[in-house]
């Protein structure tokens, strides 16, 4: 089998409710767009996101999660 690896973030918590749909969300979508590795580092991705604003959905887009994965951090603009 394969391993596959995903970046790890440095999150300051604000609330972890809703981080592991947050992850399933983003490693379907990528999943179904491209691959595993895919869906692991958007799973990831969404999952610090979410954990960066209160209460339990995700307020992130496609394109922040994008941002955070080139490396330019965990923010969310609104």
């Amino acid at each position: 089998g394969k391993v596959f690896r995903a970046p790890v973030f440095d999150v300051e918590i604000v609330d972890r409710v809703g981080a592991g749909d947050a992850f399933a969300g983003g490693f379907l979508y990528g999943y179904l767009t491209k691959d595993v590795e895919t869906g692991l580092q958007y799973g990831v991705a969404l999952s610090a996101l979410k954990q960066t604003n209160p209460g339990d959905l995700v307020w992130a887009t496609k394109e922040e999660c994008e941002r955070v994965l080139a490396g330019a951090g965990l923010r969310i603009v609104r």
